[in-house]
């Protein structure tokens, strides 16, 4: 979903290029907090060593990606700096994706049982919805 929707981005112009920046930036500010409020916390809690070190970067890389859509956000669409704007962005959103895929979520499924793993996230899905909506007003 995020890959396609980084390159449909890429490929519009004006203000569909607005507009989807903007459903991606609420759906993926709704994501990031659900992860920082519901996920991290427990996975702090539950590991030690190099394990909590890939947690902590987990959060420092949602900062970053945090900090670059503000950015992009704040630049008029046709600045000509928009689009090198959104290609650091989408760099930091696809490093984010394959370590939090290849690294994270293996991690996640040793650390926690399958009931475990449920609860986080019904949990998540709800904060994720919560924070999403809440981003989608703020953009309007």
């Amino acid at each position: 979903m995020v890959s396609s929707s980084l390159s449909e981005i890429e490929a519009a112009t004006g203000d569909k290029k607005k507009a989807l920046f903007q459903d991606l930036y609420a759906k993926l500010h709704g994501h990031h907090e659900a992860e920082e409020t519901v996920i991290f916390p427990k996975a702090k809690e539950a590991v030690k060593g190099e394990d909590e070190e890939l947690v902590l970067e987990m959060i420092e890389e949602h900062s970053l990606a945090s900090y670059q859509f503000s950015v992009v956000e704040k630049t008029f669409v046709d600045n000509e700096t928009w689009d090198a704007k959104f290609s650091v962005l989408k760099e930091v959103l696809e490093h984010h994706m394959k370590e939090e895929e290849d690294e994270f979520l293996p991690l996640a499924r040793k650390l926690f049982s399958s009931e475990t793993l449920n609860e986080l996230y019904d949990e998540f899905e709800k904060v994720m919805d919560k924070k999403e909506k809440e981003k989608e007003k703020d953009l309007a």
